[in-house]
């Protein structure tokens, strides 16, 4: 289902007034009955609603609409603050742009509007923790710019860098955080050979503290748990900062390469 600005007014208003028939509904929308009954039927058919011509959304709906309620919460704020809006001009325009706008273009403003408010909380904090972002970071995807370098010479780019998808992007859910990296495949020439070889990351490992601990994959994305990571920010450039070292081992189609050591450096700007 494609959701229009009248939908998303629609199920906002069902979600507010637990009680309300398709009747009541219709003229809050100020549509015909009829109009209205052929939506509510669509919420049904997509599984929003519980009952057929009934205004009662199920988990699903409650789900989705509860979601789309934080998004256009923060596309109201970011409206109020970069215009001259009122509060209702900015929540009306904010479902708007919810109904036009791509869902990662909503998430790269919403996970920029969550780093303004943490770094205004941060004030003259230079260092903390992953825990720290794990609890005063909103659940969602926080987009960041990654960087893979050899690691005995942190100026040389490292051949792994070219085998993810950049940028990455930090995951909080349930006040867990978890850096997500997506390995992608990598080819490069043999000109003596005059062949093509294709390899892509097999494993993914990081060190800290001295010790080694194995990424757990999931939806063939490697992810590296935040919590015990080390942050820096820098007040002046509102930037934040982390870095550690990984080991990666790479499954080429001609057989395996050993472990590699590689500094990897990531930057939230």
């Amino acid at each position: 289902m494609i959701m229009n600005e009248e939908k998303i007014k629609c199920l906002l208003l069902i979600n507010e007034n637990k009680k309300i028939t398709v009747t009541a509904l219709a003229k809050k929308m100020n549509v015909s009955k009829a109009t209205m009954s052929r939506m509510v039927s669509s919420f049904y058919e997509e599984g929003y609603t519980l009952e057929q011509g009934k205004c009662l959304l199920s988990k699903k709906g409650k789900n989705y609409i509860e979601e789309t309620k934080r998004k256009i919460k923060n596309l109201t704020y970011w409206l109020q603050k970069t215009s001259r809006l009122n509060e209702e001009e900015a929540h009306q325009e904010a479902i708007k742009l919810f109904t036009t706008l791509n869902k990662e273009t909503i998430e790269r403003i919403c996970s920029r509007i969550h780093f303004n408010q943490v770094f205004d909380q941060l004030g003259d904090l230079v260092e903390f923790s992953g825990h720290y972002l794990e609890h005063h970071l909103e659940p969602g995807k926080y987009i960041f710019s990654f960087t893979l370098f050899h690691y005995k010479d942190a100026n040389v780019h490292s051949m792994a860098n070219s085998g993810f998808i950049h940028p990455a992007y930090l995951l909080i859910e349930q006040h867990q955080g978890f850096l997500v990296f997506q390995p992608i495949e990598m080819k490069k020439e043999l000109l003596k050979e005059r062949i093509t070889i294709s390899s892509k990351l097999k494993s993914m490992k990081y060190l800290l503290n001295g010790r080694e601990y194995e990424c757990f994959e999931k939806n063939d994305c490697f992810y590296i748990p935040i919590t015990d990571l080390k942050f820096f920010y820098t007040k002046e450039e509102r930037l934040m900062q982390t870095s550690l070292t990984v080991k990666l081992k790479v499954d080429l189609l001609k057989g395996h390469m050993p472990e590699n050591l590689a500094l990897l450096k990531i930057l939230f700007h």
